[in-house]
């Protein structure tokens, strides 16, 4: 606990071992993959070709040892996991990839290879939850390439892991936008399944990602651009392209891209939805706004000062909190919670169903 508030932080990482691929994958893909890692645990090299164009070693830096010194000398073990939401004050951990963010997505690796490792990372990280399950919940990582596979990979992960949601990335995957009606089969499954589907992305993918065309070499601007926006466009697909509201009972989340940008968004499409001559052909029967309402959720991030602003725009049930332990973005480790816990913005009620009830209640967390 932070204070008097139980604490869900439902943007925590793994950070993965470079050997996670030769201890889980199975054969023949271990043998045929070829699946290299360098010591960022980020840089992979799958069939030969890059699926990240990230340069440098985070790992290494002399700040973030110290940060995470802990972690580091612990080798990011579960264990070490643990001890640090113990000092932080989180109770439950929802676990999002960090080499995973980039392993299967490529359009140059096909259904079956992908379908293997998303298997093998899943197998990891529900041996990694393990450690304490109670507080460390899992979340599957989905083979795109073939969305038959991606629903039998959500049956087996929910089914014998009890992990608690689907991962999405926000890039077209061989050529296809979350909105694309073959992904419907993976939407039923989920809302069948009774879990939430999360949408995150990193910047480095080598998938159509907005920002790489104009800040190729400027990692600053194109790391500015692309988390946000790339959220954007997935909230667009799944919120105003008649998805969601065709699956009323799903609940899809936007994790890893804080949540001060919701009230203008939500705005944005609210303006021109219906509107003549540019939103006439929105497949939506029901406003945007009014289905990122009632089923989208989005994570606010230790450094933002936005959070009544958020919560007045889109009301008290559609906001989490996340932390992105431990990656780079949290200087803050690890007094993270202060901030909002101090927050006289904000009500006693208010900070209980960011942190703890909202995310308990579309997690299924007691």
């Amino acid at each position: 606990m932070k204070g008097q508030f139980q604490v869900i932080d439902t943007v925590r990482h793994v950070v993965e071992p470079p050997d996670l691929w030769e201890r889980w994958l199975e054969e023949p893909y271990r043998s045929r993959a070829g699946v290299r890692v360098d010591g960022s645990r980020v840089a992979m090299v799958v069939n030969g070709r890059p699926v990240s164009r990230n340069a440098g070693n985070f790992i290494l830096n002399a700040t973030y040892r110290e940060i995470y010194a802990n972690a580091v000398s612990q080798d990011f073990s579960p264990q070490s996991h643990l001890a640090d939401m113990d000092i932080e004050g989180v109770d439950v951990g929802l676990m999002l990839p960090t080499a995973g963010m980039y392993a299967i997505w490529s359009d140059h690796i096909d259904a079956e290879l992908a379908s293997a490792m998303a298997r093998a990372y899943n197998d990891y990280l529900a041996d990694y939850c393990r450690a304490d399950a109670r507080r460390l919940k899992g979340i599957a990582l989905l083979p795109l390439q073939s969305v038959e596979a991606s629903v039998e990979e959500l049956r087996r992960s929910v089914g014998e892991h009890g992990f608690v949601a689907g991962f999405l990335r926000s890039n077209p995957i061989v050529h296809r936008d979350l909105h694309n009606r073959a992904y419907d089969p993976l939407y039923e499954a989920a809302l069948e399944l009774g879990v939430p589907l999360v949408v995150s992305s990193a910047t480095g993918s080598v998938l159509p990602e907005l920002g790489s065309d104009r800040y190729a070499d400027d990692r600053f601007s194109h790391e500015a651009v692309s988390n946000t926006y790339e959220m954007w466009v997935a909230m667009l697909s799944l919120f105003a392209q008649n998805v969601l509201e065709r699956y009323p009972g799903l609940n899809v989340g936007f994790l890893g891209a804080g949540a001060s940008w919701l009230p203008f968004w939500v705005e944005r499409l609210e303006e021109h939805w219906g509107e003549i001559p540019f939103g006439i052909d929105c497949p939506n029967v029901l406003p945007p706004d009014f289905v990122i309402k009632r089923q989208g959720f989005v994570a606010m991030e230790p450094w933002e000062t936005g959070t009544a602003d958020v919560l007045h725009e889109v009301g008290d049930q559609a906001v989490v909190w996340g932390s992105q332990y431990p990656w780079p973005a949290l200087p803050s480790f690890p007094n993270e919670l202060d901030a909002f816990v101090a927050d006289g913005s904000l009500s006693d009620e208010q900070k209980r169903k960011v942190l703890w009830d909202n995310a308990a209640a579309v997690f299924g967390i007691e």
